[in-house]
């Protein structure tokens, strides 16, 4: 789990950022406006990283801020702006364990600036297969409370297609019955044509035939909705990080 200190005076910036850090998995620690207030949060807190605003409140500007974080307390800091000032990052891009992004901030340059700073804690990431939205909601959350990112939601078999070849994902979980034109079976096989990723099933419809069917398509799991929560995370757990289910 990588700890994060937001540093923004915009309120709605801020919750942007806080939603974007929950939704790759790693953990807001806390929220400041101004650069005093970050160091003395950092000292407290001990964050793994500083996401931080290139213009901010207070006496102290940026470029002093990061060097106190960075000198003193060893903890790498990510700037962003909206403006594009040359001159102030390319002194910030001149210290140590500094990186910058534009905003609005967007998942994907996230996740990848943080793996580029933390490479050893890569998040696994899941795809979500599900035309039910509390069904799909309720699973979202377990997966970010299991640690993992939900690389994205789909609803149908077409759009599941086009997000495994777009996002690689470590592993799927695939509703049977879908919207679309075609089921979650059918979406394995058309899947399987391109990729080997792990899959496991989820249906309201447990009877032998349908059941005989998925299994065709050498699927590693087959959970019956409503799915226990304590059975999901086992399987998840044992085919994403190759542990033994307990």
């Amino acid at each position: 789990m990588i700890d994060i200190l937001c540093v923004e005076k915009d309120f709605i910036a801020a919750y942007v950022i806080e939603k974007q850090i929950e939704r790759l998995g790693y953990r807001m620690v806390g929220k400041v406006e101004t650069g005093e207030a970050a160091i003395e949060q950092a000292m407290i807190l001990k964050p793994d990283l500083v996401l931080m605003d290139l213009k901010l409140d207070g006496e102290l500007n940026a470029i002093e801020v990061v060097k106190y974080l960075t000198s003193d307390y060893m903890i790498p800091v990510i700037l962003t702006t909206a403006i594009q000032d040359t001159d102030l990052r390319e002194r910030a891009m001149e210290l140590e364990l500094v990186e910058y992004l534009n905003k609005p901030i967007q998942l994907s340059p996230l996740r990848q600036m943080v793996e580029k700073i933390y490479p050893n804690v890569k998040l696994k990431r899941i795809l979500l297969v599900e035309d039910d939205y509390i069904i799909s909601m309720l699973l979202e959350k377990q997966i970010r409370k299991m640690g993992y990112e939900v690389a994205s939601k789909v609803e149908s078999g077409e759009k599941a297609i086009e997000k495994t070849k777009e996002e690689k994902p470590d592993l799927i979980l695939m509703d049977i019955e879908l919207a679309g034109d075609i089921d979650g079976i059918e979406t394995v096989r058309q899947i399987r044509k391109f990729s080997d990723v792990p899959v496991i099933y989820l249906t309201g419809n447990a009877n032998e035939k349908t059941r005989e069917i998925a299994v065709s398509t050498n699927p590693d799991g087959f959970l019956v909705k409503p799915v226990d929560m304590d059975v999901l995370k086992q399987h998840v757990r044992q085919i994403v990080e190759k542990d033994p289910v307990q």
